[in-house]
């Protein structure tokens, strides 16, 4: 079984097994959710920009055909003496067409 098409993984692409599951049809993985948050964020803070931290909590499962809809909001500044470096907290929200909320979470950032 390779995990995805023949194993305990195939719901995320097959809706008979997602079905079996209690969900109406393929989902993503939650690993993919937050990589799209870090790019999102990596994005924002552009190519001097570090990402320190994040706590992004997964709330509910990216079906397919859905649109995902990332939005962030900076709710803290700081300067960092040690790193001679400006810190910013960006709260990160992930929702759907529905307006569902898929994730969300703070993500620390350094900033040159």
């Amino acid at each position: 079984a390779d995990g995805l098409y023949r194993g305990p993984s195939r719901g995320h692409v097959d809706e008979e097994r997602a079905r079996l599951i209690g969900l109406p049809r393929g989902y993503g993985y939650g690993a993919s959710m937050g990589a799209g948050v870090l790019d999102y964020v990596a994005a924002w803070a552009g190519p001097e920009g570090f990402i320190r931290h994040s706590r992004i909590q997964y709330r509910f499962p990216p079906f397919e055909g859905d649109l995902t809809l990332v939005d962030g909001t900076v709710v803290d500044t700081r300067h960092d003496e040690t790193l001679g470096r400006d810190v910013v907290t960006v709260e990160v929200v992930m929702t759907t067409q529905d307006g569902a909320v898929m994730a969300k979470g703070p993500v620390e950032v350094e900033l040159p």
